[in-house]
């Protein structure tokens, strides 16, 4: 990605995005192209793969451990609070039928765009899904992304009106529709309550759904998949989620005996789930959407509260905490208000030069262009900012992630055989 742009990003200590090989786009890649149903549309496997590991393979299994950013995986390991994985990457080293590839996530580092990349082998660029908060046109507000329903509020999705459907607002197909239509099949293991969401209804609905209810269930189901093998001798990719980590990083902080504890739970789950399995057919990817950096909640910035920025604005603050999607017409005046009043804080991107710079991925910009504002100001170090108010409350997380941080940014794909 050699651009002005990226090379001022990486003077400033941030990481972009790599969707040529080194990313998590390349995970969905790798799945299509190891499954045997990748075409030329599709982005291309993870380079680094090696090829021992992709042989004779029938099934293959994503374990996505959201907020689990790679510095994160080491420094559990390393504290003795995931010894399953640990044992894994112990493999990695030996080179025995398993690999750490370092990887980067999407740009914004976030759960909304990371996810539906993963569910569509597509670009926030191409999918849409760019960020946890969105000013969308189509409904004239801030629209929190993985439920699609007003951001002011916690709770309730425009798809509660039976007279809307989900399927109206894909701008993509999902891999599970392509894999069904190449002879394959799928199955997504997720809670009970995602059944219904939104994201499931637009991006997974031609899968099978497994529910568990209880987190340490995840496990249960996908050992009963790996062994009864509902798809025969057809083509499977499974995708499960595990999403505590991510919950307990923003409350408690990605450094916490918190998260360390929950960490825990999810290393003892997936050990039960497949740690008895002889090395056969199936290529196992854990991965993550992101990773979290700490944030201070004392020096959070209060963009929302901040009445002469919204006097510039077209529309309200949307974006992420730490990537601010600012819609105006005045893009130099909005510059020049949050750089005095936060002196040296933000880094300033244009949309354009953004866009230009790969940022967000391929394809046509039309979306993206819409849906991101002309300015965007990214925060790195321990800074926040509240964008959106939800239920009237503002959230004072101690981790965070959304922008460009090494911590946010950086994943692992830890591959082997089961």
């Amino acid at each position: 990605m050699p651009n002005a742009l990226v090379d001022r990003l990486r003077a400033r200590g941030f990481v972009p995005p790599d969707y040529d090989g080194g990313g998590l786009l390349n995970v969905a890649g790798t799945v299509l192209e190891v499954l045997g149903v990748r075409d030329e549309t599709d982005p291309p496997p993870l380079h680094a793969l090696h090829p021992s590991l992709r042989e004779h393979v029938r099934q293959v299994v994503v374990v996505l451990a959201d907020g689990l950013g790679l510095g994160q995986l080491h420094a559990l390991c390393a504290s003795g609070d995931m010894p399953f994985v640990a044992s894994i990457l112990e493999r990695a080293r030996r080179h025995a039928d398993a690999q750490l590839i370092e990887a980067t996530t999407i740009f914004p580092s976030t759960t909304a765009a990371a996810i539906t990349t993963l569910n569509t082998a597509r670009t926030p660029q191409e999918h849409g899904n760019i960020a946890y908060f969105i000013w969308l046109q189509e409904f004239a507000q801030v629209t929190q992304m993985l439920r699609w329903g007003p951001g002011v509020n916690r709770r309730g999705s425009y798809f509660d009106d039976q007279r809307i459907d989900p399927r109206e607002y894909v701008k993509v197909q999902s891999v599970h529709a392509r894999l069904r239509q190449r002879g394959g099949t799928s199955w997504v293991i997720e809670p009970e309550i995602f059944r219904n969401e939104a994201m499931t209804r637009m991006h997974a609905a031609e899968a099978n759904f497994a529910a568990y209810f209880l987190p340490s269930s995840m496990s249960v189901r996908l050992r009963e998949l790996l062994e009864q093998r509902p798809w025969g001798e057809a083509p499977a990719y499974i995708y499960a989620y595990w999403a505590g980590i991510d919950s307990v990083a923003h409350v408690s902080g990605p450094q916490s005996a918190d998260h360390a504890t929950e960490a825990a739970l999810f290393d003892k789950a997936l050990e039960r789930a497949v740690a008895t399995r002889p090395p056969r057919d199936t290529l196992i990817l854990l991965t993550a959407d992101h990773g979290h950096a700490f944030t201070d909640p004392s020096k959070l910035i209060d963009l929302v509260g901040d009445q002469h920025l919204r006097s510039l604005l077209r529309n309200p603050i949307a974006g992420e905490p730490r990537l601010a999607f600012l819609h105006t017409d005045q893009p130099d005046r909005v510059k020049q208000h949050l750089e005095r009043r936060y002196p040296g804080t933000f880094f300033f991107l244009d949309r354009e030069e953004a866009i230009s710079a790969g940022l967000f991925g391929r394809g046509d910009p039309a979306v993206a262009r819409e849906r991101i504002g002309e300015v965007l100001a990214m925060l790195g170090d321990d800074r926040a900012a509240s964008i959106v108010k939800v239920d009237g409350q503002v959230f004072r997380h101690r981790g965070s992630h959304g922008g460009m941080g090494p911590d946010e940014m950086r994943i692992p794909v830890l591959a082997w055989r089961a």
